[in-house]
């Protein structure tokens, strides 16, 4: 968006704006003003933005006046005029049309900017919206780690895809327009089913559940009923405990098939090592390590 911004008063400290961006494709903004300000301008026709607000400090965006901890959209091809005040902050994602379209489809079940004529806003409780603003930031610190290699930034990254989601949910519960759980105990188990044939296919991969939803046919919400209802954990809990025991069939089987602890953990999908030990050891009462000694007779 090009926008014309006329600074209206000097803050006591330099406003701050940090931006990781894929040119043309997605980017997340987080700043911070320090000053009173005015601008104006038009979304691109391609693009959504979505506002995470932390303080709003009796700013206003579109004429909405913002509040802590609110999500606000912003549709394609909006004429935006904003009222900047010294304090606000918060975490802007402006990502494709399409692609915030499938975010919305899949992690809520329903699409709330349909006509995606107009902005809209809605307010969270606090510890959510803090929730959000953390999960943004510590996106922003890895990509940032990244920026120097464009390859790397070219598609939108699996965990701001669920960070979005994330934001789509709570957007469409806070409407009033969260879909309606299908409680059948037999729709129930095959959503849960299927997604776990899926789970075990791919297990080596990244599998966000927002992939699980599209695979499944089912949104977020209705998924995490279905894995509760029938496994009594959350779709997370039961990738993560899925490639728990799978580590422990293959550390088992590790001198015969000269496998390392390391190399299990990859082949299972486990990317980071620590966590990996730490759950190991949490969920079957012994390190990796020890599982693979005992197999040996060690």
């Amino acid at each position: 968006m090009l926008a014309k911004v006329d600074i209206l008063s000097a803050g006591e400290l330099p406003s701050r704006i940090r931006q990781i961006q894929s040119h043309g494709k997605w980017a997340i903004d987080l700043p911070q003003f320090n000053c009173a300000l005015r601008a104006s301008g038009e979304m691109d026709r391609g693009s959504v933005v979505v506002l995470a607000v932390q303080r709003a400090c009796e700013s206003t965006i579109c004429g909405i006046p913002l509040e802590d901890d609110m999500i606000m959209t912003i549709p394609a091809g909006t004429t935006v005029t904003a009222s900047i005040q010294p304090g606000l902050s918060y975490a802007g994602a402006v990502v494709p049309t399409a692609i915030w379209r499938g975010i919305q489809a899949a992690a809520a079940g329903v699409i709330v900017e349909r006509a995606a004529d107009h902005p809209s806003a809605v307010r969270l409780a606090p510890r959510q919206g803090r929730s959000f603003r953390n999960r943004i930031e510590v996106l922003a610190d890895r990509l940032a780690a990244i920026a120097d290699n464009p390859t790397q930034l070219e598609h939108l990254p699996i965990a701001f895809i669920e960070y979005l989601g994330g934001l789509a949910e709570a957007h469409a519960v806070a409407h009033d327009r969260d879909p309606r759980i299908d409680r059948s105990s037999g729709r129930l188990l095959r959503q849960a089913r299927t997604a776990e044939n899926f789970i075990h296919t791919h297990i080596r991969e990244e599998i966000p559940i927002i992939r699980l939803c599209r695979e499944v046919g089912v949104s977020r919400r209705q998924l995490e009923y279905a894995f509760r209802t029938t496994f009594g954990v959350s779709p997370s809990e039961f990738i993560r405990a899925l490639r728990l025991n799978e580590a422990r069939r293959q550390l088992a089987t590790a001198r015969k098939n000269d496998l390392s602890v390391t190399r299990v953990a990859m082949d299972v999908g486990i990317a980071h090592l620590g966590r990996f030990a730490a759950r190991y050891r949490s969920l079957f009462g012994e390190s990796p390590k020890e599982t693979m000694l005992r197999a040996r007779g060690l």
